[in-house]
């Protein structure tokens, strides 16, 4: 009994300190692995230099898909991207993903061979308000990511539905490029579908379909059909679905199906998992199993904005209380440089003890870097 004990006594004095020692909180590993983790690289519109780049530019050597998950409308984020689009086309990338529809990508496509695609594109979305024809697609940095996809040999795929500032231009290309005597003959049903563009009558849409031959032309007008019900019944689901259609189209009709492809699209559609906004199983869910299904490797970058300007008032996300973005990467900003923090080494077994905010465990778990810019949106 003594000896029993004794031996009870020793083992308390060895284990004892540690059951008492305090648990290192979520948010000191997280400012700990940020710190071994984080690289950064200076970009002002020439070629970007900085390990943070080069650590990007890795991506593309290591994976078949690769997706940057962008805030939308940055002049410098699309600037960004066309040495990206440079990048990976040394590593064997020739397909480039991108938020619009399949008949935009082919537009775009079009587009980038003239003879100048910048002024094309300005003039197409002139007076069209602050979205455009084709939203993403609209100014000279813009256009000069298309011109960088000419140059490089990529083919655009456009998996999203067909936007609705983009519906009166779709209608006019399909309308142009029938005979006279088609013209002359669906005259009254373009006019009744330009009048009410914004939301054109089903029938009005398919009677046009009928009577027209060419196939591309009629999927512009179904891709219409779908569009107008995403809208008016808000219905994120459907948007998700086609998305997913759209890009297995495009995948199982490629060559090889080790096709790499880079996507450029709202970092909420390239989560692993739910997309953090609809909760749904997104695009870039997809990517990622079919990454598994392929044993090639997925990777996605989530870019972070914190400064945008609003009626000449300067607005920092990481004061307001409805924060875009989670805190702790705001606070890693640098007015001087793109942070990059590798994410993949930050998953440890965090015990989501609330001292991080929620959104940053999200993020952790379902995005592999982030990119934090130092741009100050207009």
């Amino acid at each position: 009994m003594r000896k029993i004990l004794t031996i009870v006594g020793i083992l308390t004095t060895i284990y004892c300190p540690a059951q008492t020692e305090k648990a290192i909180s979520d948010s000191a590993k997280f400012n700990q692995h940020v710190i071994k983790n984080t690289t950064s690289f200076i970009f002002d519109g020439q070629k970007p230099v900085g390990d943070g780049w080069a650590s990007l530019e890795k991506q593309f050597a290591a994976n078949q898909f690769v997706a940057w998950g962008e805030y939308h409308n940055s002049p410098l984020l699309s600037q960004l991207s066309c040495y990206a689009l440079e990048s990976a086309s040394k590593y064997g990338f020739k397909t480039w993903c991108v938020e619009t529809s399949p008949f935009v990508a082919s537009e775009l496509m079009r587009i980038a061979k003239t003879k100048n695609p910048s002024d094309s594109i300005v003039e197409i979305s002139r007076d069209k308000g602050s979205y455009g024809t084709f939203p993403f697609f609209k100014t000279r940095e813009d256009a000069q990511m298309i011109v960088a996809a000419n140059k490089y040999n990529y083919t655009i795929w456009g998996i999203d539905q067909e936007y609705q500032m983009a519906f009166p231009y779709c209608l006019a290309k399909v309308y142009n490029a029938q005979p006279a005597k088609i013209k002359a003959q669906y005259k009254a049903v373009y006019d009744s579908l330009v009048a009410r563009w914004w939301m054109p009558k089903v029938k009005l849409l398919d009677s046009l379909k009928n009577g027209i031959k060419q196939n591309n032309l009629r999927m512009v007008l179904d891709d219409i059909k779908i569009s107008r019900t995403i809208y008016y019944e808000d219905d994120a689901q459907m948007r998700a679905t086609l998305m997913k259609k759209n890009f297995y189209n495009y995948y199982d009709n490629s060559k090889s199906k080790n096709e790499k492809v880079f996507f450029k699209m709202g970092a909420n559609h390239l989560a692993k998992g739910l997309n953090l906004m609809t909760h749904l199983y997104d695009i870039g869910n997809s990517a990622y199993e079919l990454s598994q299904h392929n044993k090639t490797n997925f990777i996605n970058v989530f870019f972070v904005n914190r400064y945008t300007t609003e009626k000449g008032k300067i607005i920092d996300d990481l004061e307001n209380p409805d924060n875009e973005y989670p805190k702790e990467f705001l606070k890693l900003y640098d007015k001087e440089k793109w942070v990059v923090v590798d994410l993949r080494p930050l998953r440890i077994r965090y015990s989501n003890d609330k001292t991080l905010t929620e959104d940053t465990y999200q993020i952790i778990y379902k995005y592999d870097f982030v990119v934090v810019s130092p741009e100050v949106m207009k």
